[in-house]
């Protein structure tokens, strides 16, 4: 059994961190085509076709990546962490998204012994990974984006709990939509269209009474991240802070707080 475990362990880490690539391609890819210049030079179907079957190049001189250097956190140490032709360097985001979906699918296998619960929770993360690639860039959320996570997240919720939302779930989506809507309309300049919609999003999947973790860390992250990021004498309040990008955090620390207390 033990054996055993050690290859769900083993495969799993690389299917995790193999899925860490495709999503932050993915994420690069839709900020390159949806909000660039790009944007209007291919039709919907042509930037899909494209974001889905190109070849992954170097973003500099368009130099096809070989085959090798594209296994995840390894191809980044065979690269030595730059463009074999033109020496552009890359970015080590990219081997540290890779080995933090591993360690995931590890720790959430360890907690729940639940592997289907544990693939499918990396699927959930991928989509809310885009969404905060995008609004970290872009400060936009990817609302296309939306559906996906939804999906995915109550897919996930099933394999967890082996049922689907129930009436408190439904409640604290409610809650959510009701206060970022009326906190919207009361100060707009302070919080954005993308966060009314994401937030109650993620509360509704985080459940109850796990939502109390999204909501927490997810502000406690984000004013942390502006007090130490800001500039000398400017207030936090000032900071603009890409709320979508802690709320992927957040969600992410509530399904890890139910999966210890499973």
């Amino acid at each position: 059994m033990f054996s055993i475990h050690l290859v769900f362990y083993f495969y799993g880490f690389l299917i995790a961190a193999s899925l860490a690539s495709f999503y932050t391609t993915l994420g690069e890819r839709i900020l390159k085509y949806y909000y660039s210049p790009l944007r209007k030079k291919y039709g919907f179907k042509e930037k899909w076709i494209i974001i889905f079957t190109k070849p992954s190049a170097c973003e500099k001189c368009n130099t096809r990546i070989k085959p090798i250097h594209l296994f995840p956190i390894l191809g980044y140490f065979l690269t030595s962490g730059k463009c074999k032709t033109c020496k552009t360097k890359i970015s080590p985001h990219y081997p540290l998204i890779e080995l933090g979906f591993g360690i995931l699918f590890c720790l959430f296998f360890y907690l729940t012994k639940n592997l289907i619960f544990s693939f499918s929770v990396l699927f959930l993360f991928g989509h809310v990974l885009v969404s905060m690639i995008t609004d970290y860039k872009k400060f936009s959320l990817d609302y296309e984006n939306l559906p996906f996570l939804l999906f995915f997240g109550v897919l996930t919720n099933y394999f967890f709990y082996n049922e689907f939302p129930d009436l408190f779930d439904y409640a604290v989506l409610g809650g959510f939509a009701a206060f970022y809507i009326i906190l919207w309309l009361i100060y707009p300049r302070g919080i954005g269209l993308g966060d009314v919609i994401f937030a109650p999003a993620y509360a509704f999947l985080s459940g109850h009474p796990y939502w109390m973790v999204f909501l927490n860390s997810s502000y406690i992250l984000a004013v942390l991240w502006a007090f130490l990021t800001r500039k000398k004498g400017e207030a936090i309040r000032n900071k603009p802070i890409a709320m979508g990008f802690f709320f992927g955090f957040g969600i992410l620390f509530s399904f890890l707080a139910k999966a210890f207390y499973i």
